[in-house]
């Protein structure tokens, strides 16, 4: 049996064990009721109006610079932005940028239906939902709420300079591989440039 240090209310086993029923639970079977989920909520959460006066801004690359920045302080690792004229005009229903953040992951949340297996994609929308609504304070048009499939997810992660695509599709960073779940992405109409 594992030994388990600490005080008694911090003893939950962080690495999980494959003969652990609880761990397994935790990480792969979802919820009976999705209002459970803090992924559930923050995703219908309505996104706030745009200040009606827009903020007088230093230049695109010092802003491109302060966007990522917020991003990175908000505990995502990478963050980089897209020119989505340049890309799909399909795609970027009307916003000439799209601000692609990722976070670290153990398990992939597309497979890892639980709570545990969601928590990137949470610390991924915490990052989003905030960096969102700091753009529409700062007067310019911001969301989240575009669903975008994972596959252009991460060509988008690519486009924005934060990693490859491997031969199955799936985008690898050189500091986590293919550990990394990107986060939904920011479409803004702020001035921005383009990484990648």
């Amino acid at each position: 049996m594992r030994r388990l240090s600490g005080p008694p209310w911090l003893r939950w086993p962080r690495s999980g064990s494959d003969d652990d029923p609880y761990w397994e639970a935790f990480i792969n079977r979802p919820p009976v009721d999705v209002r459970n989920m803090v992924t559930e909520i923050i995703g219908k959460a309505p996104e706030g109006n745009v200040f009606p006066t827009p903020s007088e801004l230093h230049s695109p690359q010092v802003m491109s610079r302060h966007v990522k920045e917020l991003a990175l302080y908000l505990d995502a690792q990478l963050a980089g932005i897209a020119d989505l004229g340049r890309l799909d005009t399909e795609l970027s229903h009307g916003y000439p940028f799209a601000v692609v953040c990722a976070v670290e992951t153990r398990y992939d949340p597309y497979t890892a239906q639980g709570f545990g297996g969601q928590a990137a994609v949470q610390a991924g929308q915490f990052v989003t939902f905030i960096l969102a609504a700091w753009i529409r304070e700062l007067g310019y048009r911001a969301t989240m709420k575009i669903e975008v499939p994972r596959e252009q997810r991460e060509r988008l992660a690519v486009a924005a300079g934060l990693g490859t695509l491997t031969g199955d599709g799936r985008l690898a960073v050189a500091k986590y591989g293919t550990g990394i779940h990107v986060a939904d992405v920011v479409f803004t109409d702020l001035p921005l440039v383009a990484d990648g």
